[in-house]
C-alpha cells in the first residue's frame, strides 16, 4: 500500500469514527434535554417529568382511581410481567384502553416502529365499553389474536355485543364460542390483574402510558426519541 493509499484509508477510518461517536455524542445530548427521574419502590426505572415534552405529547385520556374493577396482586419479577417479547430488541409495554383516542392514533404508530418487541397490556379506565373491550382483547390474544382486536375495537364508541364479537372472532379465524367463555375465565382475569398492578407500580392513572426499556412515560412521546436513549444505554435492564 503507497503512502497516498495509507492516508486514504486513515480517512475514511477517521470518519466512520466520527460517525459513531457522533452518533452516542447526540444520544447523551437528546437523554439531557429529557426531564429523567427515578420511580419509588422500582430501582433502575425512571419516568419522564411530563413538563419536559411538547403540549402534544402530553395529551392523554383517562379518569384517576378507575381501576377499582382489577385486583391488585404480588409480582415478583418486574420485568418478566412487564415485557414477554425476544429482549434482543427494545422492549416496550403499552398500555392502552379501546376508548382512548389518542391511543387509536398511537397504536399504528407502534407497529410501524422498527427494532422494539411490543407487548400490549389492557388498562380499561373509561367504562363499561372498555372493560368489555379489554377483556375481549386479552381472550383473543390466548388464541393467538389479540393484535386483530386490538385495531378494530381500538377508537370503537359502541359496546361489544356477542354478536359483534363473534363476528370478529370468525374475521380473525378463532373460535367465537371460546372467545367468550374465556372473556369471563380466570386466566383473562389474571392478565388484566396483572397490568392494573404494573399501571399502579408506574403511576400510570391515564392513557397511554408506555414503559421503553428503562423509561416510563405518560401520555403520547417521541418514541423514536426513547428508543434510541434505550439503545444507547450500556448497562442491562434493571431485573
Amino acid at each position: 500500500m503507497d503512502r497516498r493509499e495509507a492516508l486514504r484509508v486513515l480517512g475514511l477510518g477517521a470518519l466512520v469514527a466520527g460517525a459513531y461517536g457522533g452518533t452516542a455524542l447526540l444520544r447523551r445530548l437528546r437523554a439531557q434535554e429529557l426531564a429523567l427521574a427515578p420511580i419509588p419502590g422500582l430501582p433502575g426505572f425512571r419516568r419522564v417529568d411530563s413538563g419536559a415534552m411538547s403540549a402534544s405529547s402530553a395529551i392523554f385520556a383517562g379518569l384517576e382511581g378507575a381501576q377499582e374493577t382489577s385486583e391488585y396482586i404480588d409480582i415478583p419479577n418486574i420485568c418478566d410481567a412487564l415485557f414477554t417479547h425476544n429482549m434482543k430488541s427494545v422492549p416496550v409495554a403499552y398500555f392502552s384502553d379501546a376508548r382512548c383516542a389518542v391511543c387509536a392514533g398511537l397504536s399504528p404508530e407502534l407497529v410501524r416502529t422498527t427494532g422494539i418487541a411490543l407487548t400490549h397490556h389492557s388498562l380499561p379506565l373509561l367504562g363499561e365499553v372498555s372493560r368489555i373491550a379489554a377483556r375481549a382483547e386479552e381472550a383473543a390474544g390466548l388464541q393467538g389474536a389479540r393484535e386483530a382486536f386490538h385495531s378494530r375495537l381500538m377508537g370503537s364508541p359502541l359496546l361489544p355485543g356477542r354478536a359483534r364479537l363473534s363476528e370478529l372472532a370468525e374475521e380473525a379465524d378463532i373460535d367465537p364460542d371460546r372467545l367468550l367463555r374465556d372473556m369471563e375465565g380466570a386466566e383473562v382475569a389474571q392478565r388484566l390483574a396483572v397490568s392494573a398492578t404494573l399501571a399502579k407500580r408506574f403511576g400510570f392513572y391515564a392513557t397511554p402510558g408506555l414503559v421503553i426499556g428503562r423509561t416510563a412515560v405518560l401520555g403520547r412521546p417521541d418514541i423514536e426519541r426513547l428508543v434510541a436513549l434505550e439503545r444507547g444505554e450500556s448497562s442491562p435492564l434493571p431485573c
